[in-house]
């Protein structure tokens, strides 16, 4: 017998199953709310999208904050797309502040579980305001829209649903008061929060974005004693230990005489082959760099640079500038940055630390002196290496005017980007006609052969030309 019953449950449940070929799918929206004396009496609708229910369900109304149970009501079971009415009275007594945040559900069960999609459209919220049942009368009434949750809160934000009502002794969001004490203690929790972001994201760049190190260099070129000093062997060597970059920066005066160095690559590109490994800035003066004016770049400037360098033989000269526009930019917002306003008018240097494969690169040194107004090449070599490994180290030293006598700062800031972006174009720039690395100097230079019945000048004759410049 027993086993007959069960065999009669099975098969209920199976045409049950049967008849809820489509399941029902209830939708509620909120018609209005009306206050008598003591009550709010909401008036809403009840849906049916989906198929035929089967059982009856339960409206439930409750604080939307506390989840308190305000009211309850049965709600029968609706055929398909069957609506109906209901208005429920909900006291006003039990609420735990003037402005409440309500919450109605209706069909929320075991066919449409509470969070699921289909059940969406089960919920609605509106507000309840205790003060408007005494200025009603008892018989006015209004849609969720016409109770407007900003007719009752100073400020009203929809999307989370919540209102605000700002007071004397404090705040208030959704009913619940805060006073001025816990709102302290809030902007204070929140202060030691961010702080403490704060010096995580801090920690983390000290971590995984250090700047590359600027240890000191030390030239590769090899220093032979045996060469004798008052020849061209000689000579050569003592020069290329005075060349600080490719560009002519010494003063153009009759039989002035400058060095200067080229890095270039095995084909003759201008640093072709070379890799940018830290940039540094700082100011000095008569007795040397100022070290508390020094900034070493982040490796991101680096990176910059280097593939510009990659792309330079392929670029103009105006397409070049405009490349290295945003990295002048960055390259002097960080020097800027480290310099008081008092040593403004101090030149700034530029170190470049470069280095590159022995087997990829080539060194070039040219040797200059200034007659007949122009700049005249008179030698050129390449050194001779020591024991460097398998990466050549270099470096490249540039100086860059201060604020000059009557510029403000903002003409100074504009005028040093510009300066800026005109030395590395300089630098990267390949010129189109020949020299002695199929490349003429950033200044007016003109070529010429080594005149053999001329010896090259000396180091000693270099510093005695500067001391007469000096002295004129």
């Amino acid at each position: 017998m027993a086993r007959f019953h069960l065999l009669i449950l099975v098969l209920l449940s199976a045409f049950a199953a049967a008849a809820q070929g489509q399941p029902r799918d209830y939708a509620i929206s909120v018609d209005g709310v009306s206050y008598t004396a003591d009550a709010a009496v909401i008036s809403f609708t009840v849906s049916n999208q989906g198929g035929d229910a089967l059982a009856a369900s339960e409206i439930v109304i409750s604080e939307y904050q506390t989840g308190q149970v305000v009211t309850s009501a049965e709600l029968p079971a609706l055929a398909a797309d069957v609506s109906r009415n209901f208005s429920l009275p909900m006291p006003l007594a039990g609420l735990t502040a003037d402005n409440v945040s309500i919450q109605i559900q209706a069909g929320i069960d075991e066919f449409e579980l509470e969070g699921s999609p289909i059940a969406r459209n089960n919920t609605q919220l509106f507000l309840i305001n205790r003060a408007d049942a005494g200025l009603s009368g008892g018989d006015s009434a209004g849609s969720p829209g016409s109770s407007a949750p900003a007719q009752n809160y100073d400020l009203y934000i929809p999307l989370v649903n919540l209102g605000f009502n700002f007071q004397a002794g404090g705040i208030e969001v959704n009913g619940r008061s805060y006073s001025q004490r816990d709102l302290l203690i809030f902007a204070g929790m929140t202060l030691a929060a961010l702080f403490c972001l704060w010096l995580l994201s801090l920690i983390l760049r000290l971590i995984f974005r250090r700047p590359p190190k600027f240890e000191p260099w030390q030239p590769p070129y090899a220093v032979n004693n045996w060469h004798d000093p008052n020849s061209a062997l000689g000579r050569r060597q003592a020069w290329q230990f005075h060349a600080q970059s490719s560009a002519i920066s010494a003063a153009g005066a009759p039989d002035q005489v400058t060095v200067i160095k080229r890095l270039l690559g095995r084909d003759g590109d201008i640093l072709g082959g070379w890799m940018v490994r830290a940039v540094r800035t700082a100011q000095y003066d008569i007795y040397g760099r100022i070290s508390r004016s020094e900034v070493v770049m982040s490796r991101k400037i680096n990176k910059q640079l280097n593939r510009i360098m990659r792309r330079a033989p392929e670029l103009d000269r105006v397409e070049l500038r405009k490349a290295l526009t945003p990295v002048s930019k960055r390259l002097c917002k960080s020097a800027l940055a480290a310099i008081e306003k008092q040593n403004r008018a101090l030149p700034l240097a530029l170190d470049m630390r470069l280095d590159g494969l022995q087997v990829k690169v080539r060194i070039l040194f040219e040797l200059y002196q200034y007659r007949n107004s122009a700049w005249h090449l008179i030698d050129h070599w390449e050194p001779e290496l020591g024991q460097t490994g398998a990466r050549v180290p270099e470096h490249l030293t540039f100086t860059l005017n201060g604020q000059l006598p009557g510029e403000n700062y903002k003409e100074f800031k504009a005028r040093l980007r510009d300066d800026m972006t005109n030395l590395l174009a300089g630098m990267l720039h390949h010129q189109q006609n020949g020299g002695a690395a199929d490349m003429e100097p950033e200044q007016t230079a003109k070529r010429a052969d080594p005149d053999p019945d001329q010896p090259l000048p000396s180091v000693g004759e270099l510093l005695a030309s500067d001391e007469e410049t000096d002295a004129h």
